[in-house]
């Protein structure tokens, strides 16, 4: 999802790659040119042809390109994306550019993405008008912010949140993040927040909305830091997520009954819990502060065709290039309005942990390697109960580990299921306790046969539970755990769930089963589809089967899922 972090950078690539003054040679594309202001209805892109190319501007989810006095606005809209100089001008699903704009010496291809010609001038002064709200921007007030928030007194706000005219830039994921980092339910009327609710939401909405600029630009994963968007429970009380679609265009919503309260009046900025409120500062200079976050740990994208690829992976799985090498020293980079404002978080440290102990154990479904990092940067405690030191790490590796629970995903007897992980009195007298990993290896060896499950697991959390994982076929070619996917297609079979491979499309294999064969039939013989109930009640988040036809000729079964 392309939110206003996510335009901005894309607005920043194209400043430090495109070179300004360079003419345009050609604009093509099948994106419908929309004519706005004063332009000529006889318009169309051939309009820009010899123009000259003089900058880019983002203002939210939108992304200026002035060529002489007129200028191009795009919308990422959900999916789109931007290539710069690609060598395939095809994206991976195979889709030729929405458009494709060709420079002297630049090519920039938008895919997925809505296009609109303007006037320059227009263009201009929207941004300069509206720049002081959005969340990413250098300029960005928060008295203003403030004041016009405070002026939709009757909305609720999930829809003030999301309304560009008052907050350009943020969007679902920043919302649903936002009100729950704030304490206050999403149904809540601004009306019913003081002054200090006000700045305090506003603070959390742009503290987001930096941290997803950040992730997004260092290539750390965003959703490591997701507490309730797309989340089954709760990341601070681990009670479950309601799910609903609320407000005035029905956006899907994600809040905890018990951490979001739905009357603002109870809610205290002041005494929220602290792992509902920000960790710390990155605003010190020197090497204590590096912008390098871990990319070892994580997703690597190939230079050459932009797939991404998994932290295991030394080549790519589309193209085979190899893994691109880190430098050693990289130039700093001027994160002026985003570094000096970032949130640090436990789990995505922008440094390098102190201590880092690897202990490998041989599994049923391959090999697993617990990796204890200790990335705190508190003095040494005297008292010898609370040392969490080397000493105390290295006996770990020692300690005789259960390998018969990490084959069979279980827990060990302090984590048993239903109850959360409580850690001795020696791990958690300190607030920042040293982050558990555990990376697994599917390539196990021959006398190992992978299992037909989801242990796929790319960090291990020692206060969540561990459940039963849902099982899904392998697939014959890669003996990989299948990906649960969706028919979006028009047609009878639309909705309806399969398994199917779950490499990525360029290395895809065939393998293909419905998932809903066990699923009953309506009163027109048809295959039920599994809903889910959004509404807001005693039944919100069960389960259901219907019909799978349109409203208009559906029929009346309903049958609960047991």
């Amino acid at each position: 999802m392309v939110e206003g972090p996510g335009c901005t950078l894309h607005g920043d690539n194209i400043r430090s790659r495109v070179q300004k003054g360079q003419k345009v040679q050609e604009i093509t594309g099948d994106a419908k040119a929309i004519l706005s202001g004063d332009v000529s209805h006889a318009a169309s892109f051939s309009v820009f042809g010899g123009c000259q190319y003089v900058g880019v501007d983002t203002l939210g989810k939108e992304l200026f390109l002035y060529f002489g006095l007129r200028a191009l606005r795009v919308h990422f809209g959900m999916n789109g994306s931007l290539r710069i100089n690609p060598s395939d001008r095809k994206d991976r699903t195979g889709r030729l550019p929405a458009l494709q704009i060709s420079l002297t010496n630049d090519l920039l291809c938008f895919f997925h993405t809505t296009v609109e010609i303007r006037l320059a001038d227009e263009c201009e002064q929207k941004v300069r008008t509206m720049e002081s709200l959005d969340v990413c921007s250098p300029k960005f007030s928060f008295s203003r912010a403030m004041e016009v928030l405070a002026s939709q007194s009757n909305r609720m706000l999930c829809d003030v949140l999301l309304d560009q005219t008052v907050l350009p830039g943020v969007g679902n994921i920043i919302k649903n993040e936002a009100l729950f980092n704030s304490g206050l339910h999403p149904g809540s009327k601004v009306s019913q927040l003081t002054d200090g609710q006000i700045r305090h939401l506003v603070k959390m909405t742009r503290d987001f909305s930096l941290l997803f600029y950040k992730c997004n630009k260092s290539g750390s994963m965003l959703h490591k830091h997701y507490k309730v968007y797309k989340q089954p429970q709760c990341g601070q009380c681990m009670a479950k997520i309601t799910v609903c679609r609320l407000g005035e265009n029905g956006r899907m919503t994600y809040f905890c009954h018990n951490c979001q309260n739905g009357v603002p009046s109870q809610v205290n900025v002041s005494k929220l819990p602290c792992r509902n409120s920000l960790m710390g500062w990155v605003s010190k200079e020197g090497p204590e502060c590096s912008d390098h976050v871990a990319p070892k740990d994580e997703q690597w994208t190939c230079e050459l065709c932009t797939l991404k690829n998994m932290a295991s992976a030394e080549s790519c799985a589309a193209c085979l290039s190899p893994r691109p090498q880190l430098p050693k020293k990289e130039p700093k980079e001027d994160f002026s309005f985003s570094t000096r404002h970032v949130i640090k978080y436990p789990c995505d440290a922008f440094a390098k942990p102190r201590e880092e102990l690897k202990v490998n154990r041989k599994a049923t479904f391959g090999t697993s390697t617990l990796i204890f990092t200790d990335c705190t940067k508190r003095e040494p405690l005297t008292s010898p109960t609370h040392s969490f030191g080397k000493t105390h790490l290295n006996s770990l590796e020692n300690s005789n580990i259960n390998k018969q629970s990490f084959g069979q995903g279980k827990v060990s007897p302090r984590c048993s299921p239903g109850s959360s992980c409580k850690r001795s009195s020696e791990e958690c007298m300190v607030s920042s306790q040293p982050c558990k990993k555990m990376r697994i290896d599917h390539k196990s060896s021959s006398s190992n046969k992978p299992q037909c499950g989801n242990h796929n697991f790319t960090s291990f959390n020692p206060q969540v539970t561990l459940t039963d994982f849902p099982s899904s076929p392998c697939c014959i070619a890669h003996r990989r755990p299948c990906a649960l996917r969706v028919v979006r297609k028009d047609g009878k079979n639309k909705g309806r769930q399969f398994y199917g491979c779950a490499l990525p499309q360029e290395a895809r294999c065939h393998y293909f089963e419905w998932a809903d064969l066990h699923f009953p039939t309506c009163n027109h013989g048809k295959r039920c589809l599994l809903r889910t109930v959004l509404k807001l009640g005693a039944n919100n988040g069960r389960r259901f089967y219907a019909c799978p036809l349109g409203a208009a000729s559906q029929c009346d079964f309903f049958q609960w899922v047991k």
